[in-house]
C-alpha cells in the first residue's frame, strides 16, 4: 500500500478497524489507491458517520426523550 494511504490511514485509527472487517477494501487500495475517496463514502456509511445519519439519531433520541415525557 502506498505511504499517502497509509499516512491517510493513520489520521483515524477507526480506519483500520474498519480495514479489519472489509478486507476487501485493503486489496483494492493497494491496486488502486485513487479510490481512497470511495473507502471513506464506505466508511461514512458503514459507520454511520454521515450528517444524515446523525440528525437520524438526535431523532431518535428526541422521540425517546418524548415518549418518556408524556407517561
Amino acid at each position: 500500500m502506498r505511504s499517502e494511504i497509509i499516512v491517510q490511514l493513520n489520521n483515524d485509527e477507526d480506519y483500520y478497524y474498519y480495514l479489519r472487517e472489509n478486507p476487501l477494501w485493503h486489496k483494492i487500495l493497494a491496486i488502486y489507491p485513487e479510490r481512497f475517496k470511495d473507502f471513506l463514502d464506505d466508511y461514512k456509511v458503514g459507520r454511520k458517520k454521515r450528517a444524515i445519519d446523525k440528525i437520524d439519531d438526535i431523532n431518535a433520541m428526541l422521540n425517546l426523550a418524548e415518549t418518556f415525557l408524556k407517561k
